[in-house]
């Protein structure tokens, strides 16, 4: 699904209020490896954004034309660990680790698949902005 920035501010507020920011929660072995999605709405999206540093890696999901998504199809795999947590997601995800090392982050939407490796520290606060062409 594709949010316009406009309408992600103004009219999805009332779907802040209806539903925690954390409403999908992937974790593995007593939180080694998690996944937190949110950001739908104005205020959802602010909080996610001011927590970047408390986090060891930050994603935004959007359109070449600013658009936010969500429905992303999102893996975060640690092969060293053979651990691997998958959501749909977005706008925005947020991931911990317990563990500093090398992940694969995988992100597909409407069949069109993202991969990157990153080296990721907890609580390091990096992000990545990752964007698909409509």
């Amino acid at each position: 699904m594709r949010l316009n920035r406009g309408i992600a501010g103004a009219c999805l507020l009332l779907v802040v209020a209806a539903a925690p920011v954390s409403a999908q929660v992937e974790q593995l072995r007593g939180g080694s490896l998690s996944l937190r999605c949110g950001g739908i709405g104005l205020e959802a999206s602010q909080r996610m954004r001011a927590e970047v540093a408390m986090h060891a890696l930050t994603l935004l999901f959007s359109s070449e034309d600013g658009a936010y998504l969500t429905d992303v199809q999102t893996r975060v795999d640690n092969p060293l660990g053979n651990q691997s947590v998958e959501v749909s997601c977005g706008p925005i995800a947020q991931i911990d680790v317990s563990e500093a090392g090398n992940y694969r982050i995988t992100a597909t939407y409407e069949g069109v698949r993202q991969e990157h490796w990153v080296e990721l520290v907890p609580g390091g606060g990096a992000s990545l902005s990752l964007r698909w062409r409509e």
